[in-house]
């Protein structure tokens, strides 16, 4: 592909025969000229009308305003749209995101929505087929919770509180309720490390991979770069091996097309799961 940019950063150009303009005004300017220079087509024309193509895509489920994405009036941030962006380019339908959309709709509070959004902006928490989001949590060597020592976190478990005894103030940086966090967070908190490629060493502590409902999430403290969570409930689904970078993560019962997440319990952990692609063979 070529092109031209002028001095104001206007950049003219052709791709695939037909003729793009776009400007630093665009939301997606600097990855625009990133599928320029990797001559990567699809991914150019999907992030130049990225509007429309989302729309589509999720069936008017969510809409773009002004370069951003939308749904039921909610702005949502740019690692959403991205995230969508990902599981179209993938081949992946939008359900898993439609079913986290109404599950996030069965939340009680606004608030605790708004600030879900503050959380998920963070890397590495892919969602599931049934709605559901992953996130992490740093426990004992016997699996009892680091703050308390009390509650018990095997693989498996689903741990839950009445949602009322939790704390939905997000400036109670440290309060009551259950918690999980990003990757970094979890890691920080535990003293456990990731190398170049994903791999965590757990050191003393265990790390865990949760699944919370969106219905379930209380609030998300200010402090820590809004990278914990209070939940009052999640379940336990494996023990965090390596880290991953697809947008949902799941596995198809081919019998009958069901989404089952236990099967992605193996012993080795995370590392087993696969990327759900729904209509096309398995990745």
């Amino acid at each position: 592909m070529k092109w031209v940019i002028d001095n104001k950063g206007t950049v003219n150009t052709s791709v695939a025969g037909t003729g793009y303009c776009f400007g630093k005004n665009h939301p997606h300017y600097n990855k625009l000229l990133g599928c320029l220079r990797s001559n990567n087509v699809e991914h150019f024309e999907a992030l130049y009308d990225y509007g429309s193509s989302l729309e589509r895509y999720s069936e008017g489920t969510v809409e773009v305003r002004n370069g951003s994405l939308y749904w039921d009036n909610h702005p949502m941030p740019e690692l959403f749209t991205e995230r969508v962006l990902e599981m179209r380019e993938s081949g992946v339908n939008f359900s898993p995101m439609l079913n986290f959309l109404d599950n996030l709709s069965d939340n009680p509070s606004d608030r605790s929505i708004v600030e879900l959004f503050d959380f998920l902006q963070h890397k590495d928490l892919p969602i599931t087929p049934d709605g559901c989001f992953l996130a992490y949590k740093a426990v004992r060597p016997d699996f009892k919770d680091i703050y308390s020592g009390s509650i018990e976190n095997k693989v498996g478990n689903v741990v839950e509180v009445d949602r009322a005894s939790c704390d939905a103030n997000r400036e109670s940086h440290c309060s009551s309720g259950l918690h999980v966090g990003s990757i970094d967070y979890v890691l920080s908190y535990g003293h456990g490390t990731k190398d170049d490629d994903g791999n965590i060493e757990s050191g003393a502590n265990n790390f865990l991979v949760c699944k919370v409902n969106p219905k379930d999430v209380v609030s998300v403290p200010s402090d820590s770069r809004f990278m914990k969570l209070r939940t009052c409930r999640y379940e336990v689904v494996s023990i965090l091996k390596k880290v991953y970078h697809q947008p949902v993560v799941g596995v198809v019962n081919k019998s009958d097309n069901n989404f089952r997440l236990n099967d992605f319990q193996h012993g080795d952990g995370i590392r087993n799961a696969w990327v759900v692609n729904p209509g096309k063979p398995f990745q």
